[in-house]
């Protein structure tokens, strides 16, 4: 069975899980399915806005849709999200991640 289709299924079982909508995202991502992504990475920080791993893969996501802007503002919005909650390791990836896009 192939990594989506099994993804799919758990969340058909829990839709409420922020991991299997992430990792859904990811696969859709990884694939270049990209509004596909969009809509489930979106539908992360709906379902719950402290899942912090989502920031950066939801910036890069705008990146790659050259959504710049969009980036530079999930970046920034992450950051503080990471600060609120004291998660050192995901804030240093954003705060690298918006410091490389600044520099482009």
């Amino acid at each position: 069975m192939d990594r989506l289709k099994l993804l799919l299924e758990l969340y058909e079982n829990d839709q409420s899980d922020p991991f299997t909508q992430f990792a859904i995202g990811f696969e859709y991502h990884k694939s270049g399915r990209l509004q596909d992504a969009l809509r489930w990475y979106e539908l992360v920080l709906s379902t719950d806005p402290d899942y912090t791993g989502v920031y950066y893969h939801l910036g890069k996501l705008y990146v790659d849709l050259e959504r710049i802007e969009d980036a530079n503002e999930i970046y920034k919005k992450g950051i503080e999200v990471c600060i609120d909650l004291h998660e050192d390791k995901d804030r240093c990836e954003l705060q690298l991640a918006l410091m490389a896009l600044e520099d482009d």
